[in-house]
């Protein structure tokens, strides 16, 4: 138990540090627990723990955590093209689209799908089908692990998340 609180600590702390907006899914976990083969490793992983985390932490660094509905199904929609699977077991890691031949990863399509709805809903209109790529590319928006202020939505600095970078010194 104290391990499981210690490692959610420490992911729950660095998505938080590195992120300005996070996105959570309403899952249904109770009937997920139902499914006698995930029940275990769904319990072990506390979701709901994380989630809970995540939300107050976000809350005293000033960021944003949106919650997309359960119903919005970002493992099934194409993320290059919104084309929709009508089912995708979770037998199936790899999503392929059979509209425009994409062949991605099933979670990094979740992911980019996510940041991309996120994206949709925090500017407060939603983009007409078929105007997906309006949105730009999905990015990672890194900010700063110290208090104080931060760089604009979108921006990175070379002190951002370890990233070296070699200053010129006239010799």
């Amino acid at each position: 138990r104290n391990r499981r609180q210690h490692v959610l600590h420490q992911v729950t702390s660095r998505l938080v540090k590195t992120h300005d907006r996070l996105v959570l899914e309403d899952l249904n976990v109770i009937a997920m627990l139902t499914n006698h083969h995930l029940a275990r490793a769904i319990s072990d992983a506390a979701w709901a723990e994380l989630a809970r985390q995540i939300v107050y932490k976000q809350a005293w660094a000033g960021g944003q955590v949106l919650v997309a509905d359960r119903w919005f199904a970002s493992s099934k929609t194409c993320s290059a093209c919104g084309h929709r699977k009508p089912a995708l077991s979770l037998r199936e890691r790899t999503y392929r689209c059979s509209n425009c031949g994409l062949v991605i990863d099933r979670d990094l399509n979740a992911a980019a799908n996510l940041a991309a709805w996120a994206t949709r809903h925090t500017r407060g209109t939603v983009l007409a089908a078929g105007d997906r790529q309006a949105d730009g590319p999905v990015i990672n928006a890194h900010r700063r692990d110290s208090p104080g202020p931060r760089t604009r939505a979108g921006e990175t600095s070379p002190n951002d998340v370890g990233t070296d970078t070699q200053t010129a010194h006239p010799a």
